[in-house]
């Protein structure tokens, strides 16, 4: 006995000559799969530029933030000492020499001198040097007496205004302050 059965009503020759057809479409077309990837593409770099540029301005928010309290510490440190202040003896663009009151009954010279070369602001105080300010790019220290008139007298010395610039390069930003 011999049996035989014919394949072409049945189920599975239907699927294949659909699939074979493309009337049952399963998977995206180059085309789809270039415009999805061109447009991610495009999303994705937006995504970093962005968190590229937030990285960037927090760096100089820091930055900036670190000078600012860096001139606030020195002066404060330098309107302590001038309080002190009780004879200078050299007053000049870059350098403010004087002598203080200290403890007890005794005297200390205290010194600020901005040294171009290395752009920092140096605080001498009895002999001890410490550096107060770096990156300064530009120092100016002007002098008046009481009647706020400028003065190149050190025993007229009444008043002191300080002029600095500040600046950090950090990531091709510059900071300055």
């Amino acid at each position: 006995m011999t049996t035989t059965t014919d394949l072409s009503n049945s189920s599975v020759m239907k699927r294949s000559k659909h699939a074979r057809l493309g009337s049952d479409r399963r998977a995206f077309t180059l085309a789809e799969l270039m415009l999805a990837i061109t447009i991610g593409g495009i999303v994705l770099a937006g995504a970093a530029t962005t968190v590229n540029l937030w990285a960037r301005s927090s760096v100089a928010v820091g930055n900036y933030a670190d000078m600012s309290g860096t001139c606030r510490r020195a002066l404060d440190i330098f309107a302590s000492d001038v309080r002190m202040a009780n004879d200078v003896s050299v007053s000049t663009a870059n350098t403010f020499t004087f002598t203080a009151f200290g403890s007890g009954t005794s005297s200390v010279t205290v010194s600020y001198v901005f040294d171009d070369a290395n752009d920092t602001v140096t605080r001498t105080y009895d002999g001890t040097s410490r550096v107060i300010l770096d990156n300064v790019e530009k120092f100016g220290l002007t002098y008046s007496d009481l009647t706020l008139s400028a003065t190149t007298n050190p025993l007229s010395v009444k008043v002191v205004q300080i002029k600095a610039i500040l600046q950090k390069k950090v990531i091709n930003l510059s900071n300055t302050d």
